[in-house]
């Protein structure tokens, strides 16, 4: 086995030993913190988050009909608006925003912790907490990965009943619980209680500390999410 395939083994068994023991795999990966193999476990999982955007996106009925086209995008303009084009580019739209919502989650949520747990007297540095929080996503990837084949055998109707359940009459309230509802899932909280591990570890504090410095940033997360469209 060459020196490729040790470093990619290697993290293929940090990752596991993230579900396995985390605490001591945060303390091996604190030892020799990789930014880089962080960054490439969030990427999976922003990639394969993307297709199961893009699959969902482009099983929705078509709700715009060619007629409210006649007039082009404004009053008086000639070329009336290609429906199937317009279905296009909200489907990869879609799917680009998931991408970008993927790292900015990770990018916010591990400037927050740093931002709470220096608060908290922790001491550490953010490099290695926004390394912690990438292995600490490690659910999530289960998470996207179920979600992308739900994608492949769901049906039109059952994926437009869910998508009108999500519609409220408060804009605002509707943002922060379908935000709120994304963050605290079954895999959301396995890797929040990884992050408050990863905090311990990385910041030296008490348990107390690191849950009260994860939860605060989860809260400030899900408000952000709900005014960002890219989250």
């Amino acid at each position: 086995m060459n020196e490729r395939e040790n470093r990619k083994s290697g993290f293929i068994r940090e990752i596991i030993g993230c579900f396995i023991s985390p605490r001591s795999s945060f303390k091996s990966i604190l030892e020799k913190p990789s930014l880089k193999k962080a960054t490439a476990l969030i990427l999976v999982i922003a990639i394969v988050a993307a297709l199961a955007s893009f699959n969902y996106m482009s099983k929705l009925p078509q709700t715009y009909s060619p007629e409210e086209g006649q007039g082009g995008l404004f009053p008086g303009q000639g070329s009336p608006i290609n429906p199937e084009q317009l279905r296009q580019a909200l489907t990869v739209m879609s799917a680009v925003t998931t991408l970008i919502g993927v790292f900015g989650t990770w990018l916010i949520s591990s400037a927050l912790l740093h931002g709470f747990s220096r608060t908290l007297r922790g001491k550490g540095s953010f490099r290695s907490m926004l390394t912690l929080a990438g292995y600490a996503s490690a659910p999530l990837l289960i998470q996207q990965i179920l979600r992308l084949a739900d994608s492949f055998m769901i049906s039109q109707e059952a994926l437009q009943l869910a998508t009108d359940l999500q519609i409220s009459a408060s804009l605002l309230l509707n943002s922060i619980a379908n935000a709120a509802m994304e963050t605290f899932t079954i895999f959301g909280l396995w890797s929040v209680a990884l992050i408050i591990i990863a905090v311990r570890e990385n910041y030296k504090m008490s348990s107390t500390k690191s849950t009260a410095a994860t939860v605060l940033s989860s809260i400030v997360l899900v408000f952000i999410s709900s005014f960002l469209p890219f989250m």
